[in-house]
C-alpha cells in the first residue's frame, strides 16, 4: 500500500497541515498588526489616514506578504507538527512499528509541495492583483499617481536586418505610453554584422500608437546633412504600447500566468527581462522550496524526548531555515546583476536545503 494514502500517511499529513495553518494564524495576525500601524506612519504621515483606509491598504497588502513568508510557516509549522507528534511519543510508536523517519517524512514533504503549488497557481494571481491596487491606491492617496506610472532615465532598442534603433528617453509614462525627452539614434547594420551611425533625432515627446512613434518637436540630423526640424512625425516600430508597461511594472503586481507575455514583449523592446524570469523561476520553483523547508523543520525535531537537546536541535534547524532564505535572497540580488541565471538563482536554495535536510536525516537516521 503507499504509504501517503495509508491511514498513518494520512494521520500525519493532517497533523503537518494543522500545524501550518496554526502557524499561518499566527503570522497572518501578526502582519495585520504591524502593517496597518506601518501604513498609518508612511502613509499617513504624508496624508490624511483613517484607521479604516490603513486597514484597507494592509488587507490589499496582505496575501502578498503571507506569500513570501510561506517559507517560515512551513518551517515552523512543521517543527510544530513534530514536536508534537514527539512529545506524545507518538513518533517513538511509528519507528517502533517498523517505519522509518525516511518513509514518516513523505507525507510532510509532500504537503510542503502541494501548499507550494497552491501558492504558485491561486495566491499568486491574487495577490500580485491586489498588491498592484494597493499600490494605485496608496499613490492616489498621497497624491502621486502620476509618479507611479512615471520612470526616469531608459533605454530601448527596436530594428531589424536593416536597421537598428537605440532610444533614450528622460521620463517614461507607462500609463499613457509615452516617452519625454527622446532621442533616438539610427544605425545601418554592415554586411559584416558591425553597425554604422547613420542620423539622430530628437523629439520633446514620443507618443507609442500601434504600428508607429507618435514624435512631437522633432529635430533631424544626419552626417552631411543639414539638420531638419519637424513639429509631427510618424516612425514605425514594431513595438507594442504595452512593452513600455512590461518593461518597467513592478514584478509582484505580474502573476505566474502573465509573466512569460510579460518576458517575451520585454525581450520583443531589446530589454534583457531578468528581473520577470527571475520572478518566474522563483515561483516555478516555490513548491521544491517549501518541501526543503519542511524538510529542515521536520528532521530536526526528531530528537526522542528523553536524549534531552530538544530546544537546541528545534533552534538549529530555524536557524538553517533563515540561513537558507537569506542564500535564496542573496543569490536572487546576483542574478539581478546579471552574475547568476536566473534558473540557478531560482532553484539553488531549494536543491541545496533538500539536500542538506537529507544529509542531516540520513547521519541521525542511519548514523
Amino acid at each position: 500500500m503507499n504509504f501517503l494514502t495509508s491511514r498513518l500517511g494520512r494521520y500525519l499529513l493532517a497533523q503537518t497541515l494543522r500545524g501550518i495553518t496554526l502557524t499561518l494564524a499566527g503570522v497572518a495576525a501578526a502582519v495585520l498588526l504591524v502593517d496597518v500601524v506601518e501604513q498609518l506612519r508612511t502613509v499617513g504621515a504624508r496624508a490624511q489616514l483613517s484607521l479604516l483606509t490603513a486597514v484597507y491598504l494592509t488587507m490589499l497588502k496582505a496575501p502578498q506578504i503571507l506569500e513570501q513568508t510561506l517559507p517560515f510557516v512551513v518551517l515552523v509549522g512543521t517543527m510544530i507538527a513534530m514536536t508534537g507528534l514527539n512529545r506524545r511519543s507518538e513518533l517513538v510508536a511509528i519507528r517502533a512499528s517498523g517505519v522509518s523517519a525516511w518513509r514518516f517524512l513523505a507525507p510532510t514533504a509532500t504537503a510542503a509541495a502541494a501548499i507550494g503549488i497552491f501558492s504558485t497557481l491561486v495566491l499568486n494571481p491574487i495577490a500580485a492583483r491586489l498588491y498592484d491596487q494597493f499600490e494605485t491606491e496608496s499613490a492616489r492617496i498621497m497624491g502621486g499617481e502620476q509618479a507611479k506610472s512615471t520612470v526616469s532615465g531608459i533605454w530601448l532598442r527596436q530594428g531589424d536586418k536593416n536597421q537598428q534603433v537605440v532610444i533614450h528617453a528622460n521620463a517614461v509614462n507607462t500609463r499613457i505610453a509615452r516617452l519625454d525627452g527622446a532621442t533616438l539614434t539610427f544605425f545601418d547594420v554592415q554586411r559584416d554584422g558591425s553597425l554604422k551611425f547613420a542620423r539622430l533625432m530628437t523629439a520633446g515627446q514620443a507618443d507609442l500608437r500601434d504600428g508607429f512613434w507618435q514624435l512631437t518637436t522633432v529635430s533631424d540630423s544626419a552626417p552631411g546633412e543639414p539638420v531638419a526640424h519637424y513639429q509631427h512625425l510618424a516612425l514605425p516600430t514594431p513595438l507594442k504600447p504595452s512593452a513600455l508597461l512590461d518593461r518597467f511594472v513592478n514584478p509582484a503586481t505580474l502573476s505566474f500566468w502573465r509573466l512569460p507575455g510579460y518576458i517575451a514583449q520585454a525581450k520583443a523592446a531589446g530589454v534583457a527581462p531578468v528581473r520577470y524570469e527571475l520572478e518566474m523561476n522563483t515561483l516555478i520553483a516555490a513548491p521544491g522550496f517549501l518541501a526543503a523547508m519542511a524538510a529542515l523543520g521536520a528532521v530536526f525535531s526528531l530528537r526522542l524526548q528523553r536524549l534531552g537537546g530538544v530546544a537546541q536541535m528545534a533552534g538549529t534547524g530555524v536557524g538553517i531555515g533563515f540561513l537558507l532564505f537569506f542564500a535564496d535572497r542573496l543569490v536572487s540580488a546576483f542574478a539581478l546583476a546579471d552574475l547568476a541565471p536566473p534558473i540557478l538563482a531560482a532553484w539553488a536554495p531549494p536543491v541545496a536545503g533538500f539536500f542538506g535536510a537529507m544529509a542531516v536525516l540520513s547521519y541521525l537516521e542511519d548514523g
